[in-house]
C-alpha cells in the first residue's frame, strides 16, 4: 500500500500546548495499532502561500484554523479533515467544503481535564465561592453559607464529550444529573435527557446550569434573559461551551439583581474579553481564560491518537468518529 500523505496545518499564532511537531507525532503513530495505513507526514504554515495546494495533495490533514478558501479542491485528494479542537465555529459555514471530504472534530479528547474541572467549579458554585471573591474585593468580612452538595440537581446543557465528563463529575459528588440534547435519547452519566424545547421548564428546577455544547447558528444567545429569570433564585451558572452561547448583558444583569447566585465561565465572547467589559466586575463572577478543557501534557497526544484512529478507519470504509454533519453545524 502506498504511503498517505498528511499534512500539519500549523497555524502561526497557535498556542504552543496545542502545537503538533514531529515528536508528539511519531510517539503517536509508535503507539498506533499495527493496521495503521504507512503515512507521510509534513508540516505547513497556514499562511504559507502553498498552503492551499500542499492541502490539496493531501490525503488527509489536521489543524485548527486555516484558510478554507486556499485549498485547491479541483483534482484534490483530500479525504479527512481533523479539526485539533471541539468547536468548528470558526470553520462556519461549511460551504466549502466538498461532500467527498469528512470533516472531525476533537471531541471527547478532554473529558479526563474537564470532570476534574468541573468538580471544582460545582463545588466552588455550592460553595458559594463567587460570593466570597466579590466580597474579598470589596474588603467585606461577608458570611454565605452552604450545606452539602450531595441530592443537588445539574442541567447540563449538551450531553457530548464534555457535557457527558461534567455529568460524571456531578455525578461522583451525588449530584443528579438532567442532560439537555437534540434528540431525546438514554445517555450515560445522565439521569434523565429531555429535549431543548423544555429547556425553560428545567432551569427553573435545577441547582446548577451548565451549558456544554457547540455554537452554531441555532444556539447563539441560547441563555438568555429569558431563562436567567426563570432560574432558581441563587443558583449556579457555569459555561464550559464556547462565549457566544451567552447572552452576556442578561448574565452580568442577572448577577446584578442578585437573582443568580453564582458563575464561573471559561469563554467569553469575544476574546480574549476586552479590558473594558463591564462583566470584569460583575458580582459573584469568576472568568478563566478559556483553559478548563487544555491539559499540555495530553490534549495534542489524545487529538494525535483520534485522528490516526480516523485515518485507519476512512481508509478500511468505516466511519469516522466525531464526523461533523452539515445540517447540525457540528
Amino acid at each position: 500500500m502506498r504511503k498517505l500523505n498528511v499534512l500539519v496545518a500549523q497555524y502561526p499564532n497557535q498556542e504552543a500546548i496545542f502545537r503538533i511537531v514531529p515528536t508528539p507525532v511519531e510517539a503517536a503513530i509508535a503507539r498506533a495499532p499495527k493496521s495503521l495505513p504507512p503515512l507521510e507526514f509534513s508540516y505547513c504554515s497556514t499562511d504559507d502561500p502553498a498552503f492551499g495546494e500542499r492541502a490539496a495533495a493531501a490525503d488527509a490533514m489536521i489543524g485548527f484554523r486555516f484558510p478554507t478558501e486556499q485549498i485547491k479542491w479541483s483534482g484534490s485528494a483530500l479525504q479527512l479533515i481533523q479539526v485539533a479542537a471541539a468547536g468548528i465555529e470558526h470553520l462556519l459555514p461549511l460551504d466549502w467544503l466538498p461532500r467527498s471530504v469528512a470533516l472531525a472534530t476533537a471531541s471527547g479528547v478532554h473529558a479526563p481535564k474537564v470532570r476534574e474541572w468541573a468538580v471544582m467549579v460545582l463545588l466552588m458554585l455550592h460553595s458559594r465561592m463567587p460570593h466570597f471573591v466579590t466580597a474579598q474585593r470589596a474588603h467585606e468580612w461577608s458570611k454565605a453559607y452552604s450545606s452539602n452538595i450531595a441530592g443537588r440537581s445539574a442541567l447540563i446543557v449538551g450531553t457530548g464529550g464534555i457535557g457527558g465528563a461534567v455529568a460524571a463529575a456531578a455525578r461522583s459528588l451525588g449530584v443528579r444529573t438532567i442532560g439537555v440534547r437534540r434528540n431525546v435519547r438514554p445517555t450515560r452519566n445522565f439521569d434523565a435527557v429531555i429535549g431543548l424545547e423544555d429547556i425553560q421548564n428545567a432551569v427553573a428546577a435545577a441547582d446548577f446550569v451548565v451549558l456544554a455544547m457547540p455554537l452554531t447558528p441555532a444556539t447563539r444567545h441560547l441563555m438568555n434573559a429569558d431563562l436567567f429569570r426563570r432560574m432558581k433564585p441563587h443558583a449556579g451558572f457555569a459555561n464550559f461551551g464556547r462565549g457566544g452561547l451567552v447572552d452576556h448583558d442578561a448574565l452580568r444583569a442577572a448577577l446584578v439583581a442578585g437573582t443568580l447566585g453564582g458563575a464561573v465561565i471559561d469563554v467569553t465572547d469575544p476574546e480574549p474579553l476586552p479590558s473594558d467589559s463591564p462583566l470584569w466586575d460583575a458580582p459573584r463572577l469568576i472568568i478563566t481564560p478559556h483553559l478548563s478543557c487544555d491539559d499540555p501534557e495530553s490534549y495534542v497526544p489524545r487529538t494525535l491518537d483520534l485522528f490516526l484512529d480516523n485515518i485507519r478507519r476512512r481508509v478500511q470504509g468505516r466511519p469516522i468518529r466525531n464526523r461533523v454533519i452539515r445540517g447540525r453545524a457540528y
